[in-house]
């Protein structure tokens, strides 16, 4: 698919409060294993775009693991019409960077052990190159896993 690009005036959530997306960009990816290194590759390009002032290393880093845990855990089967992953990147006015990764599966079993690096270490990755973890259901099937991240060093 071609990406989208857009300047929404709704207000998202983050974890500074309630803040309007400045810039926004997404784009889907099959379920396949080079889903990663080409979100870790458009992750960046978009973000040093954007000038975002956190730390993009990070960032890249974060969205090629949230979109290699979608490849490796939510895929529906080959029977199943949608077989994609979305990465969406946003960016509050407050500079909170937004990395979405929707997947076609409404579950997330074990969220919490899972972040706490407790079955395996991807999501504990995100949160140690500085991304607060949350995941939903969307509206219109599957969920989102989340990762909030706010410029400055990322915690030792």
């Amino acid at each position: 698919m071609y990406p989208r690009y857009a300047k929404p005036a709704t207000p998202v959530t983050s974890l500074t409060g309630t803040a309007p997306v400045a810039e926004e960009w997404s784009r889907t990816f099959d379920l396949l294993s080079g889903a990663s290194p080409l979100a870790r590759l458009h992750a960046r390009t978009r973000l040093t775009m954007f000038r975002w002032p956190g730390n993009v290393e990070a960032a890249t880093e974060a969205a090629g693991i949230l979109v290699g845990n979608a490849v490796l855990h939510a895929d529906p089967g080959p029977n199943h019409e949608n077989r994609r992953v979305r990465l969406r990147l946003a960016i509050t006015e407050d500079h909170t960077l937004l990395i979405d990764v929707h997947d076609p599966l409404p579950t997330f079993p074990d969220f919490e052990q899972a972040s706490a690096g407790e079955l395996g270490r991807g999501l504990w990755k995100v949160g140690r190159l500085g991304g607060a973890l949350s995941w939903h259901l969307c509206e219109r099937g599957g969920k989102a896993v989340r990762a909030h991240m706010r410029p400055g060093p990322v915690p030792a």
